[in-house]
């Protein structure tokens, strides 16, 4: 008698454990402002623009996961992941060299000649 008690409360601390399964997967889009920039004249923002173009996948995307999980019972998956506005202000930040919000033809040459 006391053995089939046993085997009917593992039976169903199993059943409960294999059925309670909470999972939640979300992917997050972090985007930024777009960073206001000026140019000297038409050839400075041509050569840019023709530049980060040509580069678009040179730039790193940033892409983070975090992962929290108590098998059987919860699993929670978060993935974050930058927008375009990232990638376009890192290349702004890279080409104004002298961070003054106006791109030269000068550093837009520099910066379209970097590998």
């Amino acid at each position: 008698m006391k053995t089939d008690r046993i085997l009917a409360w593992v039976a169903l601390t199993g059943g409960v454990l294999a059925t309670g399964c909470i999972s939640h997967r979300e992917t997050v889009y972090r985007d930024e402002p777009r960073m206001k920039v000026e140019f000297e004249n038409d050839t400075a923002g041509r050569i840019f623009y023709e530049a980060l173009s040509k580069s678009a996948g040179r730039f790193k995307r940033s892409e983070s996961a975090t992962e929290v999980s108590l098998p059987i019972i919860f699993e929670h998956k978060q993935r974050t992941v930058s927008g375009e506005n990232a990638a376009f202000n890192d290349a702004v930040r890279r080409c104004d060299t002298n961070q003054d919000g106006k791109i030269t033809e000068q550093e837009a040459r520099i910066f379209a000649d970097q590998p």
